[in-house]
């Protein structure tokens, strides 16, 4: 190939490649692509262009669709975060459309002009200007009668964490499988070695910045996934307290039945008796459950929870807040997942404590060093001294019962602080075990120490 059909043939396929990316976007319904992500759009013709280019000195003519429809399904998956079924369906369509409008161009131009499109020489004088008039037709034609219509367009929903993975690591393999295929074909043909090098570098160029961009997609559905993960905890823990006062509301009804009762009796020493029952009431409705403002909605509805799990386990839950969550540098969901899973821990301490005593699970808060510090401490059983450099590996749980459900609880905290920068230390004695979690400020938090 000279370089002057070498041109041409790139403004050939940067046109088809403009009325691909207009015809995908329509039917799956997506055109504000092309005001919102004018990059995508670029980077997709300029990959289409540079590989319909390379593809055609580097393969048999006869793999040259194929390999093209996987590289488009895969691209446009990914850059329009679209699943792979339906980019692979949008593809098709279009590639149809196009096979039959060319065909029907061809056969008019034939019988108007006597072209004989099956003469090498005829083919090659008109080939740039038929098929330049042709992809523009096919756009126009579209976006003329099918793109006035929702009927025609592909209503399915957006792709997942593992769509945009799969079509990244398939088109890599892909690319590999036409390299290695290609030395074959090259070195039995005329292949001009600097173009064909050029443009294969160019192409990685262009795919690393897909993997940038599906990196950067992939981390943001994530953070989205994480989010979605938080609020749905923070209902179930709604609905946790709704069950509460449910219950709450049908004891009030007992209790006011048992006043009311009482003073129908009128017995001696009645208003005292009516006092002091008031007072157990109050005394047991104020332990069922703490309302605490943390800072945090997520870790308030949290609390609430485990308060409730703690009276009803006779279990004293002593939380206290000097400093507002607000100033932790952390994700939702990791501080709901570190603080839950510890003080879950901490309730399985103490009641499996045989000694006669009081059992206490406290909660802290404050700001030290400027750093945040959260202590929760329990007065249960010591933690052995052989398990102490254990306990937070994977799978290490000393529960007889289910063990291999059991020993992620710590692992999964751990993990968490360190991706958050922050550190987790604890001590443990026959008095107390106390784990000690110190976060980071997010910036703009300060505190002198007192």
């Amino acid at each position: 190939m000279d370089v002057k059909n070498f041109f041409v043939e790139m403004l050939i396929c940067t046109i088809e490649a403009v009325d691909i990316i207009l015809i995908y976007l329509t039917l799956i319904q997506k055109l504000y692509y092309f005001k919102k992500e004018k990059l995508k759009i670029v980077l997709f013709v300029l990959i289409y262009a540079i590989f319909s280019s390379w593809i055609s000195i580097s393969v048999p003519t006869v793999y040259h669709t194929f390999f093209i429809m996987v590289l488009v399904v895969m691209v446009l998956s990914m850059l329009t975060s679209t699943k792979i079924k339906v980019s692979f369906i949008g593809v098709l369509a279009y590639h149809i459309y196009f096979i039959v409008f060319e065909l029907i161009a061809m056969v008019l131009v034939s019988n108007i002009s006597g072209v004989n499109f099956f003469n090498a020489e005829e083919l090659q004088r008109i080939r740039f200007p038929f098929a330049v008039s042709v992809k523009i037709a096919e756009g126009l034609l579209f976006m003329a009668t099918v793109g006035r219509s929702d009927k025609y367009t592909l209503n399915l929903s957006d792709s997942d964490i593992n769509d945009g993975n799969i079509a990244y690591w398939a088109l890599n393999m892909v690319l590999m499988g036409l390299v290695i295929l290609s030395v074959n074909y090259i070195n039995s043909n005329s292949v001009n070695i600097l173009l064909y090098n050029t443009l294969l570098f160019l192409l990685f160029v262009f795919f690393f910045i897909i993997g940038i961009i599906n990196y950067r997609k992939m981390l943001e559905l994530i953070n989205i996934k994480h989010k979605y993960q938080v609020k749905e905890e923070y209902i179930n823990n709604l609905e946790a307290i709704m069950d509460i006062i449910r219950r709450e509301k049908h004891d009030f009804s007992n209790h006011i039945n048992t006043v009311y009762a009482m003073c129908v009796l009128n017995k001696p020493d009645t208003t005292e008796k009516i006092k002091n029952y008031l007072k157990s009431s109050i005394n047991n409705l104020n332990s069922s459950y703490k309302f605490c403002d943390t800072g945090n909605t997520y870790i308030d509805g949290l609390i609430a929870v485990k308060s409730n799990y703690a009276f009803e386990n006779n279990i004293c839950l002593d939380v206290d807040f000097e400093s507002s969550l607000e100033a932790v540098d952390i994700n939702d969901n990791d501080l709901v997942a570190i603080i839950s899973n510890i003080i879950d821990n901490a309730f399985q301490a103490v009641l499996k404590d045989t000694r006669e005593r009081k059992k206490v699970v406290s909660l802290y808060g404050y700001i030290e060093n400027n750093k945040y510090n959260l202590s929760i401490a329990n007065n249960g059983p010591m933690i052995p001294e052989e398990n102490r450099t254990r306990i937070f590996e994977k799978g290490f749980s000393t529960k007889i019962d289910n063990k291999k459900d059991h020993g992620f609880g710590l692992f999964i905290v751990e993990r968490l602080v360190k991706k958050n920068g922050g550190d987790i230390t604890f001590f443990s004695s026959e008095e107390e075990t106390e784990f000690l979690i110190i976060l980071k400020l997010k910036k703009g938090y300060y505190e002198k120490d007192s």
